[in-house]
């Protein structure tokens, strides 16, 4: 696996690339073409075109969504579990001296470590974190590595039927065999709760993206991929999953779908919502269905 150092300037060869900085990742300079990532990917797949281009790079009228708690704490999560070594730099925790933020000298403080870069935790999400690490810490598929390799590297290629640049950021490549595996913290490591996690946030689909780029820059299949879930609350249990070969293949081909609409949303500039033009036919729900007909076939049986 050759791994190159990104140079700064905008990629116009495919290849795995070290150094990418998260903002430039997800922003509109990454290649010298637009590109588009898993999640933009799983936006047009489950939402719509439209969804995608609110918050899009590439629309000078975007809306910045907001930083949700959940995913401060998420992207924190992952530097400290991954092990990289600039989370005292990225991230820093609330003096005890403030309980909130609604003093002057606290909204000041915390103004000025986001002036500098750092993301600032409260000290229950750190203990959390170390909570969470201490779980992982403990299983053996992680005590054999599972989570070893290059983290956080940049795999970029072009799409070989739209010619689209498409992007992923696994959270480590393996050293040496093909076994990918993505870590994701969850509410519930129930079969069911996870089964339901993977579908709603299409987790097949950036499994899929991954491997598709592994393929493309290295000519070799992944070998499995798996998902390394741990609780964010006590007792912190940790559940590995391995995605099946047919999940991976649906997510590739929602890709390959969510691909060719990009590339044909970004030529003729339509961006659509869900839905057409024409008035639809909509039924109820099966259980809804259900339901009404019960409670019908009683009140006319009285």
């Amino acid at each position: 696996m050759k791994v190159q150092r990104w140079d700064g300037k905008p990629i116009s060869t495919p290849g795995i690339y070290s150094g990418v900085p998260m903002e430039v990742y997800h922003g509109a300079n990454l290649c010298d073409a637009p590109s588009i990532s898993s999640s933009g990917l799983r936006k047009i797949a489950s939402q719509s075109p439209a969804h995608y281009w609110c918050e899009s790079p590439y629309n000078p009228d975007r809306i910045d969504p907001d930083e949700s708690e959940p995913l401060v704490f998420g992207r924190a999560a992952h530097h400290l579990l991954l092990g990289e070594d600039d989370f005292n730099t990225l991230y820093v925790v609330r003096p005890d001296k403030w309980d909130s933020w609604r003093t002057d000298a606290a909204k000041a403080w915390k103004a000025e470590q986001e002036a500098q870069g750092r993301t600032v935790l409260l000290k229950s999400q750190l203990e959390t974190i170390r909570g969470l690490a201490k779980s992982l810490a403990t299983h053996p598929l992680i005590e054999a590595g599972i989570l070893n390799g290059a983290i956080e590297q940049t795999i970029v290629w072009r799409c070989k039927d739209t010619g689209i640049w498409l992007k992923a950021r696994p959270d480590a490549i393996p050293n040496d065999a093909g076994d990918f595996a993505d870590l994701k913290t969850t509410t519930s490591v129930q079969t069911a709760d996870l089964a339901r996690t993977i579908a709603e946030n299409g987790y097949h689909q950036q499994a899929a993206l991954i491997a598709a780029g592994w393929h493309a820059i290295t000519g070799r299949d992944v070998a499995s991929f798996s998902f390394v879930f741990v609780e964010k609350k006590p007792p912190y249990c940790t559940r590995i999953v391995t995605l099946r070969d047919e999940d991976l293949a649906r997510g590739e081909r929602q890709n390959f779908v969510a691909a060719k609409t990009f590339a044909k949303c970004l030529a003729t500039g339509e961006w659509h919502g869900p839905g057409g033009a024409d008035a639809e036919y909509l039924a109820l729900p099966s259980w809804a269905q259900n339901r009404i007909d019960h409670e019908l076939e009683l009140a006319e049986a009285q």
